[in-house]
């Protein structure tokens, strides 16, 4: 198996979590409540870690596309509702055929980000590129709650500080509403409060 690699971190980052890690479902209970009860706002900081987290993910997602380097990935956006029938087979087409399908969200007019751009290939889409390769790909890790967890903690550690302030909410606190309700989250533009993204994470990744 060919491995993504990734470029640096654009902050000091925690330690590479371990691929057995699991969620404690106590404190997902916590952040999918606050996911749901929280609201949407457009205030300096909120705009500011999602412009942020759009920017490092453009970055990221250049790094993974670029046919200069060696790894690169293909990445192609669709409209077809399931490129893939599981992440074994998503995780199969980006580390053996250097190819990723991604649904594109402007197919979806129940899943526009409201800060995210949500054109065919789009900030939305990119990002969410970026998530299933360095996320899914390199760790080998599913879309259970577990394999969930651990990609996003292995997500944050190319983003810095503002950006991760953006990025809980968006991939934790929406697969911690999943996984706790069953429903798929709205997503939002909201921040949680840090102290409850340090509960969230293991204690050797707490900063």
């Amino acid at each position: 198996m060919t491995k993504i690699g990734a470029p640096g971190a654009l902050a000091p980052a925690p330690p590479r979590p371990r691929r057995d890690l699991r969620v404690d479902q106590t404190v997902a209970r916590e952040v999918a409540a606050a996911y749901l009860d929280g609201t949407e706002h457009r205030d300096p900081r909120t705009v500011a870690a999602f412009g942020r987290l759009a920017a490092e993910t453009d970055r990221l997602f250049r790094w993974i596309t670029d046919p200069a380097r060696p790894g690169s990935v293909r990445v192609v956006f669709t409209k077809c509702d399931s490129p893939y029938r599981d992440a074994k087979e998503l995780i199969s087409s980006v580390t053996h055929l250097r190819t990723l399908e991604v649904t594109t969200v402007a197919v979806d007019r129940d899943r526009r980000h409201p800060l995210f751009g949500n054109e065919v290939g789009g900030d939305y889409d990119r990002f969410r590129a970026v998530h299933d390769v360095l996320g899914h790909a390199e760790m080998q890790l599913g879309f259970d709650r577990d394999g969930e967890f651990a990609v996003w903690l292995a997500q944050e550690r190319f983003h810095s500080p503002l950006a991760r302030l953006a990025l809980g909410p968006e991939l934790h606190g929406q697969h911690s509403v999943r996984w706790t309700t069953g429903e798929v989250a709205e997503p939002k533009a909201m921040l949680f409060d840090e102290a409850l993204l340090r509960r969230a994470r293991p204690k050797e990744m707490q900063r």
